[in-house]
């Protein structure tokens, strides 16, 4: 039977999954682009043959920037998930995860705008897309801190 603590469970291993497979990509990603650590070459890699040095350290910048983000919204989540099978919901620790995440979709979309004149733009969807998630995690965070306020008053009048 699929309980409460099995859903938290299982979005807890797949979160650690996803913060493995980032820092996976953020490792081999040089590799990939520009043929490894020696720095961005005039050549690409198996990923962009052809494709300008310049253009090569453009996505290098954008790439590296929304991994910084990405990752510190991936703690910030997992953080909020172990609070959550610990059934600490309403909690000012879970405002403060969501407000985190949701910088963190900001950021990322404001990076990739940054980035798409030089590399593609397909980069201005996935700005809006990380802008819309941003803005989804601020409503969901303002849910949370309301509810956190009435949980308090609640707690002072008994």
């Amino acid at each position: 039977m699929w309980t409460k603590a099995k859903s938290a469970a299982l979005t807890l291993i797949c979160t650690r999954i996803l913060i493995g497979i980032t820092i996976f990509v953020a490792v081999a990603m040089p590799f990939a682009v520009s043929g490894g650590f020696r720095g961005v070459s005039r050549t690409a890699g198996i990923l962009f043959v052809g494709v300008p040095a310049e253009t090569i350290t453009a996505i290098f910048i954008c790439a590296y920037t929304c991994f910084a983000f990405a990752m510190i919204a991936l703690f910030s989540l997992d953080k909020l998930l172990r609070n959550i099978r610990k059934d600490i919901v309403f909690d000012r620790a879970n405002v403060k995860c969501l407000r985190i995440i949701s910088w963190c979709c900001f950021a990322v979309a404001v990076a990739t705008l940054c980035g798409w004149p030089s590399i593609h733009i397909v980069l201005i969807f996935v700005a809006a897309a990380a802008a819309f998630f941003g803005l989804l995690m601020r409503v969901v965070k303002n849910v949370i801190d309301a509810a956190c306020e009435i949980k308090d008053e609640n707690d002072f009048t008994i």
